[in-house]
């Protein structure tokens, strides 16, 4: 099999309908594809009405919400040689053929970006980059490959930035990221499960975690104060009602590093990183 579609739902039963019902309309006449739910523990009607309207559709039921890691059902249950990866919200308006030729011609590739319009984080910026450390997860393409090397999503993030870290991971396993323009994403971006709170407070912890995981002990500390310092400067557009987020956020960084294991990626892809992401940057010119 060519294709497996994998998308996460979580409540949200009306999108999820409109995303299967879109991406079976992109594959129409086609065979060599598959559609894979996800559903994180619902508590709304999306798999009834999901297994009603279309029922060749698989759909894995979880028990609990486990965030972004749970995609990572969908990927191993999939057939085919490509992941195409999008959220209950999103999906691919034209180019995918496009797309799959790229892959097909660069076996090197291990995730392909896509072209995501509109919601909070469209890609326009990755046009003018021929390496990237980045994708939006509701519109790239995974070989499956490369999860069968390096797994899927990291469940310790639950939320947000697992591109990051799984860029890392797919950079350091000897694979390149590409963005390609041609294939274009339509994110309607549902605000049903979305705060700001919530993506400050998750974001800030989980770029901060990502350094102190990934990089060398003699410099993990500078890049995690950069990180937190570099977030820090929104506070002037989110006004000062925001301040206790920052707080929570290093809050929750402080508990979350208890638990994770120290892995050091190469110094190349460290490097990498740290000047691709705006948050790595120096801050001030002080640190």
């Amino acid at each position: 099999m060519k294709i497996s579609f994998v998308i996460l739902n979580y409540n949200r039963e009306k999108e999820l309908l409109i995303t299967v019902g879109k991406t079976m309309e992109l594959m129409a006449g086609k065979s060599d594809y598959e559609i894979i739910v996800v559903d994180n523990a619902s508590s709304d009607n999306s798999i009834i009405s999901l297994s009603r309207a279309y029922p060749e559709v698989r759909i894995l039921a979880r028990s609990k919400n486990i965030g972004i890691a749970g995609w990572n059902d969908g990927f191993e249950l999939a057939k085919g040689e490509y992941l195409v990866v999008l959220d209950d919200d999103s999906n691919i308006v034209s180019g995918l053929d496009e797309a799959i030729a790229v892959l097909d011609d660069d076996p090197k590739i291990g995730i392909l970006a896509l072209n995501v319009t509109g919601g909070a984080f469209p890609t326009d910026y990755l046009v003018h980059m021929e390496d990237n450390i980045d994708f939006i997860g509701c519109g790239a393409i995974i070989r499956k490959t490369l999860f069968e090397k390096i797994g899927g999503f990291a469940e310790w993030l639950f939320i947000y930035t697992h591109e990051w870290e799984y860029a890392i991971r797919c950079l350091d396993a000897g694979f390149s990221i590409r963005y390609f323009a041609h294939c274009y994403v339509d994110h309607r971006t549902s605000v049903i499960n979305r705060s700001s709170r919530r993506l400050k407070v998750f974001s800030i912890r989980n770029e901060m975690a990502i350094v102190y995981k990934f990089f060398d002990k003699k410099d993990r500390s500078k890049y995690v104060t950069r990180v937190y310092l570099n977030n820090l400067k929104s506070i002037r557009r989110l006004g000062p009602a925001a301040l206790p987020w920052f707080y929570q956020a290093l809050v929750e960084f402080m508990k979350l590093r208890k638990e994770l294991v120290h892995t050091p990626v190469s110094r190349e892809v460290q490097d990498f990183y740290s000047k691709s992401c705006w948050s790595t940057r120096r801050f001030l010119k002080i640190i």
